[in-house]
């Protein structure tokens, strides 16, 4: 109910009231102003965009608008309104197997179709809509332009956007890949860290007022005006909204001092963001965020117990190593689902860097107020330069062991559910020793084993013959007893391998057992299998196939080979001309044969 009455398209107003089936017919007169700059790709900058009419109609609702980097003369700015002529199209469902989804992803955010124009075809209006976002880029903006005037890197620059101001949008792709690799991608996303750490410093700070009078209550609005304040510099993305309301309430629960207030904040906190947007349950960050906190609040203080410390220097230490083993169990299952692979050298990473990053988040904030009141001397630069440097080391060297990277994981939503539970009956065994939590925890495990026994029992039972979809080729994969074999009229390129055949193997816990050139004709369970590439030879004595490939844009009158071949179904794949693909989807649909072609449908099964 909650989902149904967020939904924006149940609102009167929203523009998909406005659209026809007809994509031909979408293509009107757009007003709308930019919400939202997203990481680009290597060929579009990305942006969310607010609808605000199309033609004469007034109407709501945000797009995804794509620009060609090659028109770009400007970035867009938050808040600036535009006109296009432009259509809205639906954003394309991924085309093989187990592939990223992005539609989905971006139907979470209410976000249904783009539009894709050039920069050239973007009329600006005088008439800005003015917001707390557009200020927030505003204030970037000019926080930037200072920073920019002293001797800076740009990597630099991009670290600094990144933990201090919330975008990293223009961040390397090569160096957010090290960083993943090492465990250390959250360093770089403002979120429960960064916000955690700024609590800690402001905390720190803001102590000496416990001795005024009604200190705590001062101290309470300040620091949490303060949170609000950091929220809006590094632009109220949907991440910082998250970590900020978090930790405001777990501030309230620290003001209280009593533990079971800081379990009902984090609770409270969850539950009206969840009302504002109940599809933050879906988002990875969100569910990430939590389960790490949630597993610090609860897990950490246990395990500090373990060894007390009698130095500063080891007591910060050990904090550091209890909170990341911590967090890091907490997030451990969610983060092998969706990213099938875990940095056995993260600990290394975080313990190098995140004892220091409340230093480098408090230098920067101090470099930016230095900036901004123009007193900000060169060695200060060169001193903090040095510091982002040496994190970027940091990550660089571990991100090349990759013998402790363990990737393609195969990780389901049992094995989900059953790690939490053994992780949750372990952790209450260790809290106190009960011989009920004893048998607790031995029946988990029994049950973590009979679910690996049933997964292996699936996976070797999985049997099928995939057509996929790869552009100007023909690649055909045969699934059996937990190996793919692969078929290709030309070599698979890197890419292919990466993003179409990397997460199909990993899905299915399957190894890639060989490449073998492309042949002819096909026998898969019962059923005959026919390529006709570009020489376009079929007319065979006897040749009754049930499945035809098409592939490579073979010169055929199609009606002539349905007469003689009489198929019971027709595939078309990338290897094709688009004229020939709709060509044949229209003699298929006159001749009532199923048409199956990879560009619109995706990849074709056969099991």
């Amino acid at each position: 109910m909650l989902i149904k009455a967020h939904h924006p398209t149940n609102n009167s107003n929203h523009y998909t009231n406005l659209l026809s089936e007809n994509p031909l017919e979408n293509a009107k007169t757009i007003r709308f102003s930019i919400k939202e700059r997203l990481k680009p790709t290597p060929y579009y900058e990305k942006y969310i965009i607010s609808i605000l009419a199309i033609g004469t109609k007034i109407c709501e609702g945000d797009v995804l608008l794509q620009l060609p980097k090659k028109s770009m003369q400007s970035i867009l700015t938050t808040g600036d309104t535009f006109i296009t002529f432009s259509s809205l199209t639906s954003i394309q469902k991924p085309l093989n197997p187990h592939q990223f989804d992005y539609a989905t992803y971006l139907e979470k955010h209410y976000i249904f179709h783009k539009t894709t124009t050039s920069f050239n075809q973007l009329i600006s209006i005088s008439k800005p809509v003015y917001s707390i976002y557009r200020m927030a880029h505003k204030i970037r903006l000019h926080i930037n332009q200072k920073l920019m005037s002293y001797p800076f890197s740009k990597q630099q620059l991009t670290i600094i956007n990144a933990l201090l101001l919330g975008q990293r949008q223009d961040i390397d792709q090569e160096l957010l890949s090290k960083y993943q690799n090492a465990g250390a991608i959250h360093i770089l996303a403002v979120s429960g860290l960064h916000v955690g750490i700024l609590l800690i410093l402001i905390n720190s700070i803001l102590k000496p007022l416990l001795y005024v009078k009604k200190g705590r209550i001062i101290k309470l609005v300040l620091v949490i005006l303060s949170l609000w304040c950091f929220a809006i510099i590094a632009g109220l993305s949907p991440s910082v909204l998250r970590a900020v309301t978090m930790f405001s309430f777990l501030a309230i629960g620290m003001h209280i001092r009593s533990k079971t207030s800081i379990y009902n904040a984090l609770f409270i906190s969850l539950f009206i963001l969840v009302c504002f947007n109940p599809l933050l349950l879906f988002s990875v960050g969100f569910q990430l965020s939590y389960a790490a906190v949630f597993s610090i609040v609860w897990m950490q203080p246990s395990l500090a117990k373990i060894y007390r410390p009698r130095f500063l220097v080891d007591n910060i230490l050990w904090n550091t190593i209890t909170v990341t083993i911590t967090a890091q169990l907490g997030i451990l299952p969610l983060s092998l689902v969706y990213f099938h692979q875990f940095p056995l050298l993260f600990f290394i990473a975080n313990l190098m860097i995140i004892p220091f990053l409340g230093i480098i988040l408090g230098f920067g904030i101090a470099i930016i107020i230095l900036a901004e009141s123009g007193i900000l001397t060169n060695w200060i630069v060169s001193i903090y330069g040095s510091c982002i440097d040496s994190m970027n080391y940091i990550v660089y060297w571990v991100s090349q062991q990759e013998d402790f990277i363990l990737t393609h994981i195969p990780f389901s939503w049992r094995m989900l559910i059953i790690t939490y539970l053994l992780l949750v009956v372990l952790v209450l065994f260790l809290k106190k020793h009960t011989l009920h939590k004893l048998y607790g925890f031995g029946i988990s495990c029994i049950l973590c084993i009979g679910v690996l026994i049933y997964e292996k029992k699936l996976r070797q039972d999985q049997q099928e013959l995939v057509i996929f979809h790869t552009v100007q080729n023909t690649t055909i994969g045969v699934l059996q007893n937990e190996k793919l074999k692969i078929y290709s009229n030309d070599t698979v390129s890197t890419q292919t391998k990466k993003y179409v055949l990397d997460n199909y193997l990993t899905h299915h816990h399957a190894r890639l057992d060989s490449i073998q050139k492309l042949k002819n004709a096909y026998k898969y369970r019962e059923k005959s299998i026919v390529i006709i590439d570009h020489i376009g030879v079929y007319a065979i004595k006897g040749l009754q196939p049930d499945v035809i490939l098409l592939s490579g844009s073979p010169k055929i009158h199609l009606d002539r080979l349905i007469d003689l071949l009489q198929p019971k179904q027709i595939v078309a794949d990338a290897s094709n001309y688009s004229s020939f693909l709709d060509q044949w989807e229209h003699t298929c649909i006159q001749r009532n044969i199923p048409f199956h072609r990879t560009d619109k449908k995706g990849a074709f099964l056969l099991r």
